[in-house]
């Protein structure tokens, strides 16, 4: 997309959708906006955009130059679940507290990136961690349409879709960075591994696998090394009281705190406080 021929005006929302499990309809060829972005939740689907096919499946997401001519068809033999929304050039729909795109994308490296990528269409393959947000445009088209609120889940949700991987290769690298950032943000509040695999969408078993293999620990033992680093740091404050630690850092009793505190460290969290109080 050629950014310096955009007007600098902001976008704004003109529709947020999940279809019903189309199979038969066929949309015609048509124009519309400047952005389509579509999720495939469920089965198959093709777009034709300036004429080339786009053979999507599930987990697939598309971000498409929607003033392209484009139409999508559906597989008559099983049903297509697709989640998305257009966006377009505002007019007097938009809220004036909105910045112009052109300023947006100044600020923004990682979508300025983006929208000079997209010449017609981008395919992503695994956008799971997504669907999430993309629902909760589509929630928010239904009900409220606070144009504001919109307007900043759409930037936001472009944002996201910048820092998805194109090849599933790096899909698996993308997925083992949100599970340790989700793991250092949240490991206080983290009560198995299901909890981190909704975070990202994925299945628990599949997240464990890649994530073993990619960095040679479990989940379980990462939420624990954080754990444990953020217990150092507290009990080198004598005025935290040792028998609040284990709540403070997410172990849901005493006993299995003291216990894994002691298989780390080779001692008690007494002992270590009074090390750490004892060294110069």
């Amino acid at each position: 997309m050629n950014i310096d021929i955009m007007p600098n005006k902001p976008l704004y929302m003109d529709m947020a959708y999940i279809n019903g499990n189309w199979k038969y309809y066929t949309m015609d060829i048509h124009r519309h906006g400047l952005l389509e972005c579509n999720y495939i939740a469920e089965g198959k689907c093709t777009y034709e955009i300036g004429g080339v096919p786009y053979h999507l499946t599930k987990r697939n997401l598309i971000l498409l130059d929607s003033s392209i001519p484009h139409k999508i068809t559906f597989n008559h033999e099983h049903p297509c679940t697709v989640m998305g929304m257009s966006l377009s050039f505002a007019d007097a729909q938009a809220p004036a507290a909105m910045p112009g795109f052109r300023e947006v994308l100044a600020q923004s490296p990682d979508m300025h990136r983006l929208i000079l990528s997209l010449e017609q269409a981008l395919v992503f393959p695994d956008a799971r961690a997504l669907q999430g947000d993309i629902l909760r445009l589509a929630r928010e088209y239904d009900g409220r349409r606070d144009a504001l609120y919109m307007n900043s889940l759409s930037y936001h949700l472009l944002s996201q879709i910048a820092r998805l991987p194109l090849t599933e290769q790096s899909s698996v690298q993308h997925y083992v960075e949100k599970t340790q950032n989700y793991i250092k943000e949240a490991f206080y509040l983290i009560r198995n591994n299901e909890q981190i695999a909704e975070h990202l969408g994925l299945n628990a078993t599949y997240l464990e696998r890649i994530y073993k293999k990619a960095t040679g620990s479990t989940l379980w033992e990462s939420v624990t090394a954080c754990r444990m680093a953020a217990a150092e740091e507290l009990l080198a404050q004598p005025a935290i009281p040792i028998h609040e630690i284990d709540n403070m850092i997410g172990f849901v009793n005493r006993q299995t705190f003291y216990l894994q505190f002691k298989k780390r460290y080779g001692m008690s969290p007494t002992e270590f406080r009074k090390n750490k109080m004892n060294c110069p």
